[in-house]
């Protein structure tokens, strides 16, 4: 995977309000890149799948203080609102 954009950490270690939309957050960027490098790991994203890409960037964001789990979620909401607005352009 290309060197992507710094994940910010999660504002507190434990669980708290808006956490997820954090992580959201903090992934945008490093999805963003992806999305202009490989279309297929976007679709693969919508889908469920975990290239080696995604695993990549959840391990990054593990590295950042968030849970493989909580960055998977966030991978993959991020791919569908990247397509969601992708297919925007031509409504």
């Amino acid at each position: 995977m290309a060197e992507s954009q710094a994940i910010s950490r999660p504002q507190r270690d434990s669980d708290y309000p808006g956490r997820q939309a954090d992580c959201i957050a903090a992934l945008r960027p490093a999805v963003a890149d992806l999305a202009a490098t490989s279309q297929d790991s976007i679709v693969a994203a919508i889908g469920g799948e975990m290239t080696g890409d995604l695993v990549a960037l959840a391990h990054d964001a593990e590295g950042a203080g968030w849970s493989f789990k909580e960055a998977s979620a966030a991978i993959e909401t991020l791919a569908r609102e990247y397509e969601g607005a992708k297919g925007a352009i031509f409504d």
